[in-house]
């Protein structure tokens, strides 16, 4: 699902942004597009908020930075529908994804305030999973789909 290449990560210069591999393999297509580059650390944070806003909201957006790329998540009522996810893998998957890149960042010694709110987010997400546990919105499938501009043509 979340895709990242942590051998592609690089720091242009301690303190900056980290850019590399990230994208998401949806049911037909990988997402904007297999091997995009772009910002991870910024990224995931940005999906951890929006994810944790979930349980209150029907429909919120995963963004990329690079270009008008974005996923809208959408809780589906009713016992579901075709190629959505249940909530809880779906914060899964995101809590490995930001453990890796957190991991990995620590061990290339790499250090920037991006990274730091990644790290909080990370905290905050699994204090959330703990204290969500099993509430309705929480089992909820999830359906995700592309909705940037550029992606109109889908």
């Amino acid at each position: 699902m979340i895709t990242l290449d942590l051998q592609t990560f690089q720091q242009c210069r301690q303190g900056g942004s980290i850019t590399g591999v990230i994208y998401i393999e949806l049911e037909t297509e990988a997402y904007p597009e297999t091997g995009w580059s772009d910002f991870p650390v910024i990224i995931l944070s940005g999906w951890a908020e929006a994810l944790m806003e979930m349980p209150a909201r029907r429909e919120v957006l995963w963004r990329f930075m690079d270009g008008p790329h974005r996923l809208t998540l959408t809780r589906v009522a009713g016992g579901g529908s075709p190629g959505a996810l249940p909530y809880e893998l779906l914060e899964t998957r995101l809590l490995e994804a930001m453990q890796r890149v957190v991991a990995y960042c620590d061990s290339r010694a790499m250090a920037a305030p991006d990274l730091e709110v990644l790290r909080a987010n990370l905290l905050r997400l699994q204090a959330n999973q703990t204290v969500q546990g099993t509430t309705a919105s929480r089992s909820a499938p999830i359906l995700m789909r592309p909705s940037g501009v550029a992606d109109s043509r889908r």
